[in-house]
């Protein structure tokens, strides 16, 4: 009888970032170098993921944190998997912070960081991620939007503030800030009169241009 040879072919996906991504990444590394975070302000469907992992990748770390919404973690370890790096990742959402290991992160990407925005009082989401970038020794941090200041530019200032070192750092909270980045006004609601914070100046968006990356 003649014998039957299996062969096994393994294919084998060789991710390939298109030009512009490889030009981000280039871009995002020589950032985070000088100053430990960096925005990438890419519109939806452009690869934020992918190219945020690759700035990971490129930066030869070890363990990142991927802070997302639930229903994005999925589709984020596809990409993971897909790009196939040497690091370790840990992908959650925002809501299960609190269940963070002790392991130590030399990347935390913030993904949809414009849900960080809220002020003048920085919201839990805020306060969360910063008290990790604290534990954990100021790592690398990216933070990933595709509408980064959608209301105001006055959003801008409690998604950086969760760096240890950003360019509002002189300003110790929202209200020192303000004075001189918002345009304050007032307004009565319920026969009472108080400020009004939405009237970011354009010299916010300015300040932030050295650590911002726009596609």
């Amino acid at each position: 009888s003649t014998p039957i040879i299996l062969v096994s072919f393994s294919i084998i996906l060789i991710m390939e970032l298109r030009d512009y991504q490889k030009e981000i990444v280039r871009l995002g590394v020589n950032v985070l170098k000088e100053h430990k975070f960096v925005y990438l302000a890419m519109e939806v469907r452009t690869g934020k993921t992918l190219t945020s992992l690759s700035i990971s990748k490129t930066l030869a770390v070890s363990n990142v944190l991927f802070i997302t919404k639930k229903k994005a973690i999925s589709s984020i370890q596809d990409d993971y998997n897909l790009l196939n790096p040497d690091f370790s990742i840990n992908i959650i959402n925002y809501e299960s912070l609190h269940k963070i290991d002790s392991a130590p992160y030399d990347v935390i990407i913030c993904d949809e960081a414009h849900g960080m925005g809220a002020y003048p009082k920085p919201s839990k989401r805020a306060k969360d991620v910063k008290s990790l970038i604290q534990i954990n020794n100021n790592p690398y941090v990216i933070l990933l939007s595709g509408t980064p200041t959608p209301e105001s530019y006055s959003q801008m200032y409690h998604q950086v503030s969760v760096m240890l070192k950003h360019p509002f750092s002189d300003y110790i909270n929202f209200y020192k800030f303000a004075k001189k980045y918002v345009n304050i006004k007032q307004r009565k609601i319920n026969s009472f009169m108080i400020n009004d914070y939405s009237n970011g100046l354009q010299t916010i968006i300015d300040e932030m241009k050295p650590h911002t990356i726009s596609y």
